[in-house]
């Protein structure tokens, strides 16, 4: 089936939007606005391939509302194409400094606005599609190592300029050095895959994030949640290898495949004086997981923060 890619058109004048979407509509899905409080909900709702902003409207400024878009983490990607009776080249000059890809003058003219749009709305799906190439692990189909680093660093932000809580795990598979000696590597991947199905499974809310860090070990980003929500995700994981018991049989402690976890939390109530820092974070799930490896394997360990 052919994609149709979402307009947004925001405009105060319901006649210039009926005229867009009349030339649009059977290249694409068109949603409306009329004012920006409204605008910014679908935009923020829709996830538009391109956005038709108008300049001048009674309510509101498109210019003020193009930088509120771009200021924003969940719109500032989304390509605004501005509409504006306005044709000074200063106008213009102000739009695309702003970070408009287009500026279309009123009166519209039907094919300049389908082939503008069109070609937005294509490059805009092309870069979608490249950042998400880059962002993944292709043996697991998970968030790599990079796109970790950029969700962690954002939800330490969170948590420094919100007082959130925080949780983010280390999974590391038990003894897998041996079983790719024993089974091979041709194992060893489908093994990592598996494992990638099973925290894709337990950790499942949309807010979370679950990647492959490198070899066998995975992390997980638990963003606002607590001890108990961190060690509940966690023992949801160990039980699920339980009840599989995939074959491990050079595993030392068991004869199936495992998993050592460790957590580390940041809990407001108990942390923290200064300012949070990834690496920080980062360090007590490592020092969590370093704990589980020493203690036997096949269990979690849990380290706070403060």
């Amino acid at each position: 089936m052919p994609y149709f890619s979402k307009v947004l058109i925001i405009d105060d004048d319901v006649a210039t939007i009926r005229l867009m979407a009349d030339i649009l509509q059977n290249d694409h899905q068109i949603a409306v606005a009329t004012d920006p409080e409204e605008g910014f909900r679908q935009a923020v709702k829709q996830q538009p391939d391109v956005i038709l902003l108008d300049v001048v409207m009674p309510e509101f400024d498109g210019f003020s509302f193009c930088r509120k878009l771009k200021a924003d983490d969940r719109t500032r990607k989304i390509p605004v194409i501005f509409v504006s009776a306005l044709d000074a080249v200063e106008e213009q000059a102000r739009g695309f400094e702003l970070g408009a890809v287009d500026y279309i003058i009123k009166p519209i003219d039907a094919p300049v606005l389908k082939a503008r749009v069109r070609t937005h709305a294509r490059l805009y799906r092309q870069t979608i599609q490249l950042e998400s190439l880059a962002a993944t692990d292709p043996l697991t189909g998970l968030s790599n190592r990079r796109k970790f680093n950029e969700v962690f660093g954002r939800e330490i932000e969170r948590v420094n300029r919100n007082k959130l809580n925080l949780a983010m795990l280390v999974v590391d598979i038990d003894d897998f050095k041996s079983y790719n000696d024993h089974y091979g590597h041709g194992r060893g991947d489908d093994c990592l895959v598996q494992v990638a199905r099973i925290l894709r499974k337990t950790a499942g809310r949309g807010v979370d994030t679950v990647s492959r860090l490198g070899g066998e070990e995975f992390g997980v980003i638990l963003p606002e949640t607590d001890m108990e929500g961190a060690q509940l995700v966690a023992r949801r994981i160990m039980n699920e290898f339980t009840s599989l018991q995939l074959e491990h049989v050079m595993a030392r402690e068991h004869g199936y495949l495992t998993v050592s976890i460790g957590v580390g939390v940041i809990e407001q109530s108990t942390c923290c004086a200064t300012k949070i820092s990834e690496r920080a974070l980062m360090d007590v799930a490592d020092a969590a997981l370093y704990r589980a490896k020493e203690k036997g394997r096949n269990r979690l360990e849990i380290e706070f923060l403060t």
